[in-house]
């Protein structure tokens, strides 16, 4: 067998082995020293090893070699290097990222990356270079909005109200001219500012849609938070006497596509902002005729405030056989909504003998939602005295039956918290629903938040039937609620930032805008400045014609849907012959 012989390596290739080598092991100083690196950022063949090695360091470690990071980046002028110093957020590379707000359609990833580093730094000397560049025009599908959606971002975060008109520009220009993203976002960044100046740009943006989506729900938040100041306004709307509004509906032919959607969409606010200044004029749309459901939204407005006036008006429209019975029945669940004990006594009587008559035939409409509005809101004294209604019902027994298992909580648990804290995970969703309302119509805030608090439960961790009990639980959490409850406004913020990540799930987006009104409406409670109010802002679940008066579609003509199908079809008929027209 032939032996191999050993051949000595070369000396010059053992030289060229032997620098890596000594490179990545430290050989020319101290690895753990931010200038053995720093010394090595303009060598094309160390570089990026020694930009590893420093952003692996600890941010205050690798500190001394910042200024050796800013040569880098003036000698390439490349984001990697700008993006390297970014996590340093130091005093001397201010310049640098406010040079590199300037951008354009094809190089912006640098005005990205120095907007989101000035945000964190709330850079007050760089709010006109971020106000140039969030205001820049781009194309509507231009990967560049990037930076003009992070120029926006660090706007915000530096919190400076000098950034309100430029959010209210882009807020209100037409999707036409830009990404509606950008619409959406600057609406939510006026609800972070708070800033009352933005309340007319925010109230166009409730009408506002582009490709499909609208921003009424984050035009909305701003408002609630904004809170008193958005008052006149709104009553303003209401009564039609907002002149852009009014001409945008021209345009548009609001009063053509969307009737009453002008009026619809003020009285939700005023209700969100439980807004007492606006009972009396909320209370005198009853009345009136309606030309979409703009009547019945201010029936569940007059709900959400509460006011005893508003009270009084809901229960004159409910007995009021002439009325509207489509606002009729809006009014039942305003008086459910208000938590007074005078409802009660009301929705018993109507749903006893609330016969309505629709084209000449007699129906159980109003009757149906009764019962569910008196079920939601009754006591144990109303258990005994529906349950001889709900036995003898044969017209919408499903409703009744539904409304009665409600009831059947009131009576096990009295007032009992701690029992209806169990009832809260029924598996029957009307019964955990109904032990969430009775907690917050109780009134008792120091033994009802924490069963609530304890009670909510991510949203993507629920199944989606259960959506109505975590909305209740949002409803009962703002009449016991107050900015003095840090636990409520820590918690329910937990809750947003977990539920932000859940919106793909059907319902979830609507649940997560509630949430966000709803501890907007709690942070606002105690404030001399803001109107006082109980109640969470429901808007697409509960009883339906509350989610019809504050959502955007035609609703309004549904029956109420109860737990069995095709009974709960007969209620939409006259006399189970003959189902009514819609209007």
């Amino acid at each position: 067998m032939r032996m191999r012989t050993f051949q000595p390596v070369a000396p010059a290739l053992v030289l060229a082995l032997a620098v890596p080598l000594a490179l990545s092991s430290g050989c020319s100083g101290d690895p753990n020293d931010p200038q053995t690196w720093a010394k090595q950022l303009k060598n094309l063949r160390t570089q990026k090893e020694a930009l590893d090695h420093l952003a692996n360091m600890d941010v205050e470690k690798a500190r001394p070699a910042v200024p050796a990071l800013i040569d880098l980046y003036k000698d390439t002028g490349r984001a990697e290097h700008l993006e390297a110093l970014a996590r340093y957020k130091d005093e001397r590379t201010k310049a640098l990222f406010i040079d590199a707000l300037e951008y354009t359609d094809e190089d912006f990833d640098k005005a990205t990356i120095a907007a989101g580093v000035l945000g964190d730094m709330k850079a007050t000397d760089a709010i006109d270079p971020l106000v140039k560049a969030a205001e820049k025009p781009l194309p509507v599908k231009s990967r560049a909005n990037n930076a003009k959606l992070a120029a926006m971002r660090a706007l915000v975060k530096i919190g400076d109200k000098k950034a309100t008109p430029t959010l209210m520009k882009v807020l209100t220009t037409s999707a036409d001219e830009q990404d509606f993203v950008l619409n959406q976002k600057a609406a939510l960044g006026l609800a972070e500012l708070r800033d009352p100046q933005a309340v007319p740009a925010l109230i166009k943006g409730l009408f506002m849609t582009g490709r499909g989506a609208n921003i009424f729900d984050e035009c909305r938040l701003a408002l609630v938070r904004i809170g008193a100041p958005a008052v006149d306004p709104m009553i303003a709307l209401l009564n039609r006497k907002n002149a852009e509004i009014e001409q945008m509906g021209k345009e548009l032919k609001f009063d053509e596509v969307t009737p009453g959607v002008i009026p619809k969409k003020a009285a939700i606010l005023l209700g969100d902002l439980r807004a007492k200044k606006a009972v009396h004029v909320l209370a005198a749309r009853l009345g009136q005729k309606q030309a979409g459901d703009e009547n019945m939204a201010a029936a569940i407005a007059l709900g959400f405030i509460g006011d005893d006036a508003g009270v009084e008006a809901l229960i004159s429209v409910a007995k009021n056989a002439k009325a509207d019975w489509m606002v009729r029945k809006a009014a039942t669940d305003g008086l459910y909504l208000s938590g007074n004990r005078r409802a009660a006594p009301v929705l018993l009587e109507l749903a006893k003998s609330g016969y309505i008559t629709i084209d000449g035939q007699k129906g159980s409409n109003l009757r149906a939602n009764a019962a569910l509005a008196l079920s939601r809101v009754g006591s144990k004294q109303y258990y005994e005295p529906f349950k001889a209604l709900a036995d003898k019902e044969k017209e919408v027994q499903g409703f009744f039956e539904e409304a009665l298992g409600r009831l059947e909580v009131a009576n096990e648990c009295d007032t009992d918290l701690a029992c209806y804290g169990k009832k809260l995970g029924d598996a029957s969703v009307p019964k955990a629903e109904k032990a969430a309302l009775a907690i917050g119509f109780s009134g008792d805030s120091d033994k009802g938040i924490p069963i609530l608090l304890g009670g909510m439960k991510p949203l993507a961790s629920i199944s989606q039937e259960r959506f109505p009990v975590h909305q209740a639980m949002l409803l009962a959490l703002t009449h016991l609620g107050s900015r003095t409850c840090v636990e409520c406004i820590e918690k329910l913020q937990k809750q947003i930032d977990r539920d932000e990540k859940a919106v793909r799930i059907p319902g979830a987006r609507g649940l997560l805008a509630e949430a966000r009104v709803s501890l907007a409406i709690i942070e606002s409670k105690g404030q001399p400045d803001a109107p006082p109010g109980t109640g969470a802002a429901l808007a697409a679940t509960v009883p339906d014609s509350a989610a019809d008066a504050a959502g955007d579609g035609d609703g309004g003509e549904k029956a109420v849907k109860g737990k069995k199908g095709k009974k709960a079809k007969k209620v939409a008929k006259a006399g189970g012959k003959k189902k009514h027209k819609k209007k």
